[in-house]
């Protein structure tokens, strides 16, 4: 057997081996430079900025948005562009025109850009009949007497807003400029290059965009403190949806579900809707607002009780209004019905349902005057809806079926059978804000975003592609994942690596905070989002507290890393320019300060309690300190609202600790704590083992759990001496065994005033521990009172290993391995790593198209292992992330076999009916994992191979362990085992 150095050496050459390749995002260069050298076609330099002509036959949300890049190279350059409306004949008359011009249009509209197309110097064939292309290049000597203009074409009006905004963004304007205070990048000069034309769409999603929901009290609180309410109440006027019309159009979407809780879009403001269509935004209305009338106005103007059984006529007289309404705008009408507020109907059937929609399609065709065909339609397949689809309904091909996660971003369908060649497509209802069951999440971003990838890319490459929404709730404080999200929606194919997402937030943190600080800031929101993946900030507060206090050390581990990222942030943050500060605080050190400050409230109450067992008086400071981070939560929120003179006053308004059951409590409140009434002086000095409650000098003699050559590479072993009562003791730790020696090993212990609890950390000289099993002793004596001795017995266990096996090893009876450290020589080359997954490392899954997999003969993956243990009744525990059955006719499922034993397949996640969620869910997506035990019989000591077969594309698995005896209760299962090269 080799030295522990050398073995932890080669352990971390071993999993080198198993680390992702990497993989570039698939971003496309950037066509601008902005170097001082002349580099292409100048657009800018000091005191010069283009003009930007638009022929006054083009779209007016085309021509709004050539303001919008006016000003912006105003924000960037510090001299505004200017607009000129124009058409061809005027333009070439001004053949002495000095400064640089940038063409916009739309094809077949545009006489500026169509002159340019039939004296063939613009070839627009890329994007011709496209849906919301563009392309935009340097076209020179377009005329006699000019030398270069650059031109923005859209194939239709989106397209050419959407070359706008790209250009916006790549001089140096974020979309989030508004709602993230992003600072535009100053520039002297800007140049467009000559060479090549920048072409982008179709997109991968046809309508894609975001529902603004559980609104109140943030949202809700802050539009009334900035916009002049309507005479019903609601502060979602025009000149609040122009700031969302802004972010959606510069994200490159185009599709708005409005706020609903107390609003109602068309009526709040005349102008919403004529707005809407200006900008080129399609608005629709959420799943339980068919027609688009929203949920306020059947209070209002309903007559009589929202139940199509009881009152038909009432409810179609009603749900006629809508379309009647809005058919000059640009809507996509939700149909369907539900019950009264947002509510499952006591009243509905498959039969009903087929006779409402079938109803509401001839509506539509009479208000709009256009065959149904033609009118964008959609219904929302939420909560109990596709049980009535599952049950056989007939709904015409018109429809798109839009299909939903299951409030907490875990997919429940894809589309199956001939529903992928409906003519109305499929679509896709997200979540990253939820009220409801098992807990609301609405403060601040939970979302971590290799999920979203994983979900969506299973989502988009399962054929759902015609409607994408997402739930972004109050939007501010969900920033990042929102956009995020849009990226995915506009180019899927940018994202066809696993790696993508780690690239992409590294370019999207430079955008909006400087390269310096890039590759940093996306580190960072990776870590929050695994540490947010463990736990939602609103679930923390279930009983008992998740993360175990003794075990693994699961409290005070993951406590720590919460308290290092906050280090990292804050180091971050401070390295800005004072005027990029507002922004990063907003979208990176806020959600890491405030879910920190969260975490220490309940991982030190839960401390607390088990310091209170051992009689520590330091469990009396973790609940002072609870206190005080309490009240740090209530600043850290003032200081939020105190950002650019109080611009986002209310924002983060929303209660979040003290939750006891799905509903926010009426306010923040702490939990229990835990105290106690200080021991003897005589008995001041008291020791604890780690893993265990058991405490001197209640047990004079305490026991460690077995030392192993092999334990897991980085994990402390320890015990902690500390102070049972106010007062100051020195104390002196000795070993009977030369190999075995500890740090801190003489110290001393002072309460209040001192240092009330020191932890001596276990070193072992394994090359001098003597093979096989074998007993040290510390004792720790009380030097202010000699007769106060605890006695520390550490078993240690130094077996032989086979210097030819390569794989994970056994220590304290338990194999752990984390997913994607699989042999790669003996397992399927199919399988795909998603990096950064989950709540450890990562998650491995098949493609999304892979066909379902026979039983144990499929793609496997193969983890070899060595035991140093025999077993009568071993055991497989299989952690995987918390994904639906998304195909109900292929459940998920996999196949686990050792040694070439029987194989065992487990069906993860039970069948339902589709209208209610299957058993085991809420404790799965509580806790971001469902966690399987399968029994593998009598494992004897040597070498094995565990082989695991997942059977479905729609399933990700993060952790395999092999307990022979040994493993805890604990969140997250044990610590990934020593492997061997």
């Amino acid at each position: 057997m080799a030295p522990r150095s050398l073995l932890i050496g080669l352990a971390v050459a071993a999993l080198s081996l198993f680390a992702p390749s990497a993989s570039a995002f698939k971003e496309k260069p950037s066509p601008f430079s902005f170097s001082s050298t002349p580099g292409g076609y100048q657009l800018g330099g000091p005191n010069l900025a283009p003009e930007i002509r638009v022929a006054p036959n083009d779209a007016p949300g085309v021509l709004r948005a050539a303001k919008d890049l006016a000003a912006d190279f105003g924000k960037v350059l510090g001299v505004n562009g200017t607009v000129v409306v124009a058409e061809w004949s005027a333009t070439i008359a001004q053949t002495g025109a000095t400064r640089p011009i940038i063409f916009i249009g739309t094809v077949g509209k545009s006489s500026l850009v169509d002159n340019l197309i039939s004296s063939q110097k613009l070839d627009v064939a890329p994007i011709s009949g496209k849906w919301e292309s563009y392309l935009y290049k340097v076209v020179s000597s377009p005329w006699q007497g000019r030398d270069a203009v650059l031109v923005i074409a859209g194939s239709d009006s989106r397209g050419a807003v959407f070359g706008i905004y790209d250009i916006a963004e790549r001089i140096g304007v974020s979309p989030w400029h508004y709602w993230a205070d992003v600072v535009p990048t100053k520039r002297q000069y800007i140049w467009a290059s000559n060479d090549n034309t920048h072409q982008e769409g179709p997109p991968s999603i046809k309508y894609r965009g975001i529902f603004l929901n559980d609104e109140a009290p943030a949202l809700t609180g802050w539009g009334k403190a900035n916009f002049k309410a309507s005479q019903y109440g609601s502060a979602f006027v025009s000149d609040f949806y122009r700031h969302i019309f802004d972010l959606v159009l510069r994200l490159k979407g185009n599709y708005v579900w409005p706020a609903m809780w107390s609003s109602m879009f068309y009526l709040d403001d005349p102008k919403n809707g004529p707005l809407a269509t200006e900008y080129g935004i399609f608005m629709g209305t959420s799943h339980h607002e068919p027609m688009a009338r929203a949920d306020k106005e059947q209070g209002r103007f309903l007559k009589g009780s929202w139940d199509w059984k009881s009152n038909k006529a009432g409810v179609q007289t009603f749900m006629q209004e809508g379309p009647a309404r809005a058919k000059n705008w640009s809507t996509i009408y939700t149909l369907g019905m539900r019950g009264s507020g947002d509510a499952a109907s006591a009243t509905l059937s498959s039969s009903a349902l087929e006779e409402i929609i079938a109803w509401q399609q001839s509506a539509l065709t009479k208000a709009i005057g256009k065959p149904i065909s033609e009118i964008p339609q959609v219904w929302v397949m939420y909560k109990e809806v596709p049980g009535y689809w599952q049950a056989g309904m007939k709904v015409s091909d018109d429809v798109t079926l839009l299909w939903s996660d299951d409030n907490r971003g875990n997919i429940r369908r894809i589309p199956i059978g001939n529903e992928e060649k409906r003519k109305g497509g499929s679509g896709m209802y997200y979540h990253f804000d939820y009220v409801g069951d098992p807990r609301n999440y609405k403060w601040i971003n939970t979302i971590q975003l290799q999920k979203t990838w994983e979900q969506m890319t299973l989502t988009h490459d399962s054929g759902v592609k015609n409607i994408w929404i997402v739930n972004v709730g109050d939007l501010k404080a969900l920033e990042l994942p929102t956009a995020h999200y849009m990226a995915i929606a506009w180019d899927r194919d940018n994202f066809d690596t696993p790696d993508s997402t780690r690239q992409w937030l590294k370019s999207w943190s430079g955008r909006q905070f400087g390269e310096a600080v890039a590759e940093e800031a996306a580190s960072i929101m990776t870590t929050y989002g695994k540490l947010t993946a463990r736990h939602k900030y609103e679930d923390l507060s279930r009983t008992p507290f998740a993360f175990h206090d003794t075990n693994y050390d699961e409290v005070e581990l993951n406590y720590k890393e919460w308290t290092d990222l906050l280090a990292r942030a804050q180091k971050a943050h401070d390295s800005l320019a004072t005027a990029v500060q507002d922004s990063f605080f907003e979208i990176v050190l806020h959600p890491v300060l405030a879910g920190k400050t969260v975490f220490e409230i309940y991982s030190k109450v839960a401390l607390g309690s088990r310091y209170a067992t051992e009689k520590r008086i330091s469990a009396n400071k973790l609940a002072k300190d609870v206190q005080a981070a309490f009240s740090a939560d209530q600043a850290i929120t003032k200081r939020f609202h105190s950002i650019k003179n109080g611009k986002w006053n209310h924002f983060m308004d929303q209660t979040h600790i003290g939750y006891n059951n799905w509903q926010e409590p009426s306010s923040n409140s702490l939990p229990k704590l835990t105290t106690i009434t200080a021991a003897a002086s005589n008995a001041i000095m008291g020791v604890s083992a780690q893993g265990s409650t058991a405490a001197f000098p209640g047990s004079a003699k305490l026991t460690m759990a077995p030392l192993s050559a092999f334990g897991p590479p980085g994990v402390d072993r320890y015990f902690d001496v500390f102070a049972r009562a106010d007062g100051t003791f020195t104390y002196e730790i000795t070993s009977d065994s030369a190999f075995l020696n500890v740090t801190n090993r003489r110290g001393t212990v002072s309460s209040p005033n001192g240092t009330p609890d020191l932890r001596a950390v276990l070193t072992v000289d394994w090359a001098a521990v003597p093979a096989g099993s074998s007993t040290a002793t510390l004792t720790v004596t009380n030097l202010n009172q000699t007769s106060a001795k605890a006695t520390v017995v550490v078993p240690l266990e130094k077996p032989t290993l086979p210097a030819d096996f390569k794989g994970h090893v056994e220590a304290d009876r338990v194999v752990s391995i984390e997913a994607e450290h699989f042999s790669p020589a003996d397992s399927s080359k199919e399988y795909v790593v998603v990096p950064d997954y989950g709540r450890t490392l990562s998650g491995v899954r098949l493609p999304p198209r892979t066909p379902s997999q026979p039983a144990a003969k499929g793609f496997v993956l193969a983890y070899p292992f060595y035991t140093f243990s025999e077993a009568a009744d071993a055991s497989v525990v299989v952690y995987l992330g918390p994904s639906e059955n998304a195909n109900p006719n292929s459940p998920n499922k996999y196949s686990v076999a050792v040694d070439g034993g029987a194989a065992t397949t487990v069906q993860v996640v039970p069948l339902t009916n589709g209208s209610s969620q299957p058993a085991g869910w809420a404790d799965a997506v509580v806790r971001g994992s469902y966690v399987k035990t399968s029994k593998v019989g009598k494992l004897a000591a040597g070498r094995h191979v565990l082989k695991l077969y997942l059977l479905e594309p729609t399933m990700i698995v993060t952790k395999v362990v092999v307990d022979v005896g040994g493993v805890k209760t604990s969140l997250m299962g044990p610590p990934e085992s020593w492997v061997a090269k």
